[in-house]
């Protein structure tokens, strides 16, 4: 015949075996975080600059003047300045607007597109244009539509030239 086992109330997990858990999880998140984070920085890039430039497109509206994105892929930077050619006030760039991505992460121009980009008040750009933002393996594309001034971004899997 099986016996049958009492319970006891007093079984259970212990407060060390729930303290040596919580360090092993902390452990294995402390060591992926930075994995992650180190693939992301092209991307962080991406969303940073895409940022920029829906701001600059939503000033071009809303004040009624053109406002024009320029990347400079030679010095790895990017402002927005109005028809004056005052930069947009905005948190982390330097005194003449420009705005660089951290350390390990570089523009690179697409064959047949400009590097800078005009939005225009009535919310289309000037031309349609495209970027490159790369840092290690990982590749992001930027593009803008000229009709619809849309700004996308893509992950690249393929090395590009």
């Amino acid at each position: 015949m099986a016996r049958r086992r009492a319970l006891n109330p007093q079984s259970g997990i212990s407060l060390v075996e729930l303290i040596v858990v919580a360090a092993i999880a902390m452990v294995l998140f402390a060591l992926a975080i930075p994995v992650m984070q180190s693939d992301d920085v092209a991307g962080a890039t991406a969303r940073s600059l895409i940022s920029d430039a829906v701001r600059a497109r939503s000033y071009a509206r809303r004040a009624w003047e053109p406002v024009t994105m320029q990347v400079d892929a030679t010095n790895n930077r990017w402002r927005a300045l109005t028809e004056g050619g005052v930069p947009l006030d905005d948190t982390g760039a330097d005194a003449d607007g420009w705005k660089h991505p951290d350390a390990g992460v570089e523009f690179k121009n697409v064959d047949g597109f400009p590097g800078d980009l005009t939005f225009l008040p009535n919310g289309r750009a000037t031309e349609s244009a495209a970027m490159y933002i790369v840092t290690g393996s990982t590749q992001w594309m930027i593009t803008v539509d000229a009709l619809s001034a849309r700004i996308t971004a893509v992950e690249m899997t393929d090395e590009i030239e």
